[in-house]
């Protein structure tokens, strides 16, 4: 089972609001860049971070990472750029599962499980056939507003199997686990003008590395399968 779990700026909020009424620019730099470092550095142990609220992101590592190794070195590299102090959870255990349990734990210090059993992580990674032009003959922001709907909608039927994310574009994530991909299969390719690359890997990165290769490939196949499961 792969780790799973969030990054947690702890008093945030409170520091938000120590800034003023002229702040929201400088949030929005200061979430970019923590994002960034968080992302960097996940990814130098095989995982991948994700923004669920920018002041809680998900991070999701392989079962054998060094956990110790990667929250000491993460703190590390946010030093320069948090401004408040960072909690990490990290959790073993099946998506989205792992993450209900996320919001059980209370106060600053880390929580931190270690996995005995190796597993892995199903990514399916979607996008709208065709976007691109439709963005350039509707415009930006009444495609963007097409996404917000259909990914308000993955999020409703699939909050029990996957987590939910969107990368930006037309580019929708659900990620699971391998015993669930069925459902979310069914709920991402069955709708119309949309195709599904799967990764599958216990390494997470590795897992999303291999849903973009999926999708290539539906691409150069002419788009003639609505999904490719690469394992």
């Amino acid at each position: 089972m792969p780790l799973a779990g969030a990054v947690a700026f702890i008093g945030y909020r409170e520091w938000t609001e120590s800034l003023g009424p002229d702040r929201e620019w400088f949030i929005q730099a200061v979430q970019a860049k923590t994002y960034q470092v968080i992302q960097m550095l996940t990814a130098d142990f095989d995982g991948v971070a994700l923004p669920l609220r920018y002041d809680v992101q998900l991070v999701l590592l392989p079962p054998d990472a060094d956990v110790r190794g990667y929250v000491g070195r993460l703190k590390e590299a946010l030093k320069p750029y948090s401004p408040t102090p960072v909690k990490v959870t990290l959790l073993c255990g099946e998506v989205p599962d792992v993450l209900k349990r996320v919001r059980m734990f209370n106060g600053v210090e880390d929580v931190i499980e270690e996995c005995v059993d190796g597993g892995e992580v199903a990514v399916a990674h979607a996008d709208l056939n065709y976007f691109t032009r439709r963005t350039c003959e509707r415009g930006p922001y009444v495609t963007y507003a097409e996404m917000m709907r259909l990914i308000s909608e993955f999020v409703s039927e699939l909050e029990d199997v996957a987590a939910v994310q969107y990368l930006g574009g037309d580019n929708v994530v659900a990620i699971t686990s391998p015993s669930r991909l069925d459902k979310v299969l069914k709920t991402l390719a069955g709708r119309d003008g949309i195709k599904v690359g799967v990764g599958v890997s216990p390494r997470p990165r590795e897992a999303f590395a291999k849903a973009a290769e999926a999708l290539a490939r539906i691409r150069e196949g002419g788009r003639r399968v609505k999904y490719l499961v690469i394992r």
